[in-house]
């Protein structure tokens, strides 16, 4: 199976998360896109005493509607420092029997990633396909990757995080099914 992966805090999961990762599935031919929330990020802190069931809870309602999609909680189970490397061989065994799955990175990530756990490794066994999140114009990155041309999507996580606080209106961002638990749960102080 061609499977795709996306992986972050999801904290919470947006419309844009999805929009901008199913269509790399369709762009580059992907079986399968998967979502993989961070147990512990390496490189992030979680805002929100959000916990991981929580945002595990978020991403899954949010695929209710999308097809060719799941969540996977892999980092959960293994438990520690979430590295996109460990995931990434994880999904291989599990699900792509050797094919080398593609890495979904958003263009802020693109300065850093050296400093990421095993980067040239994990550049090695991971197609990174490189999403423009605050810069249209395609940055320099001196590992394998593709661009996908995608228009920007005006809003974060941070920001959607700010207007539930503030007891504003996040429907344009967030999946009905997500706006209702994060209520429900009182989340973001919604």
């Amino acid at each position: 199976m061609k499977l795709v992966m996306l992986g972050g805090t999801f904290n919470p999961p947006h419309l844009g998360h999805f929009k901008i990762a199913e269509a790399v599935r369709l762009e580059f031919a992907y079986d399968k896109l998967v979502l993989v929330p961070s147990y512990k990020p390496a490189h992030k802190d979680i805002k929100g005493h959000v916990s991981f069931h929580d945002r595990f809870r978020m991403v899954e309602l949010s695929l209710e509607d999308w097809g060719n999609s799941f969540v996977s909680d892999c980092e959960y189970q293994r438990k520690g420092v979430s590295y996109s490397i460990d995931t990434i061989r994880y999904l291989k065994e599990r699900y792509t029997h050797g094919e080398k799955p593609g890495l979904i990175i958003g263009d802020d990530l693109v300065s850093g990633f050296h400093r990421w756990y095993k980067a040239e490794t994990l550049a090695e066994e991971a197609d990174i396909i490189i999403c423009h999140r605050g810069n249209p114009e395609d940055l320099v990155f001196p590992f394998p990757h593709r661009y996908f041309q995608n228009s920007i999507y005006q809003v974060s996580s941070s920001e959607i995080r700010k207007i539930l606080a503030a007891k504003g209106n996040a429907s344009d961002y967030l999946a009905p099914a997500v706006l209702e638990y994060i209520r429900r749960e009182g989340l973001y102080g919604a």
